[in-house]
């Protein structure tokens, strides 16, 4: 190794360790979280919700009690499935989903990015178990900040961090099954939803 190349291999760890101590640094705010995103609400226009249950071996995986996972009807009788994680203390509760999904012994056929709204991009999968397909989009949250990318919603946290502002980071997914109408059917469905949730996210999920 020459002597250019040390260099720069010390400077990456020595970058690593800092950004590592500053995500455990104390900010102003408590770290006891007083958001409950169980408080989304469970009527959206002519979307209803009914909780969906979690296992306490749920909770022991996730690091966390403050997600919820709903499934929302419209007056047709589809189903949008909504799942909110959030933190303002670990920033692994927010992790890619991919890995969970494909230890549950789901299949991911198809990955891209799209946009749900003007203002969020979103990851986009096409995931199968057994017979049934679903479509899948997720994206995260830092404060303002809706990205498809978890690595900038990671370096959010810690500038915020930095700053001594709130760290809070969240994941949403929005998930619906592809029937005969197809993915594109699927698509336009997630989008509506994602229309209309969109406005409440900044105040149950800031």
């Amino acid at each position: 190794m020459n002597n250019k190349t040390f260099v720069i291999v010390v400077l990456v760890l020595v970058a690593v360790s800092v950004i590592g101590m500053i995500s455990y640094l104390p900010t102003r705010f408590d770290i006891t979280s007083k958001i409950k995103v169980s408080d989304f609400p469970m009527e959206i226009g002519e979307w209803k919700a009914t909780d969906m249950p979690l296992s306490e071996r749920d909770y022991e995986i996730l690091e966390t009690r403050n997600l919820f996972i709903r499934d929302y009807k419209n007056k047709k009788g589809d189903s949008v499935y909504l799942y909110v994680i959030y933190s303002e203390d670990n920033r692994k509760v927010s992790h890619p989903p991919e890995v969970c999904l494909m230890g549950s012994g789901v299949n991911i056929l198809d990955k891209s990015l799209i946009d749900v709204t003007d203002d969020i991009n979103a990851n986009k999968l096409i995931v199968e178990k057994g017979d049934s397909r679903q479509l899948v989009v997720y994206w995260f949250k830092a404060g303002k900040l809706y990205t498809d990318k978890y690595i900038k919603q990671q370096l959010k946290v810690v500038v915020d961090r930095m700053f001594g502002k709130r760290t809070a980071g969240a994941m949403i997914r929005v998930s619906t099954d592809i029937k005969d109408h197809g993915q594109e059917s699927a698509l336009n469905l997630i989008r509506t939803f994602c229309s209309q949730i969109e406005p409440l996210l900044a105040k149950y999920v800031p």
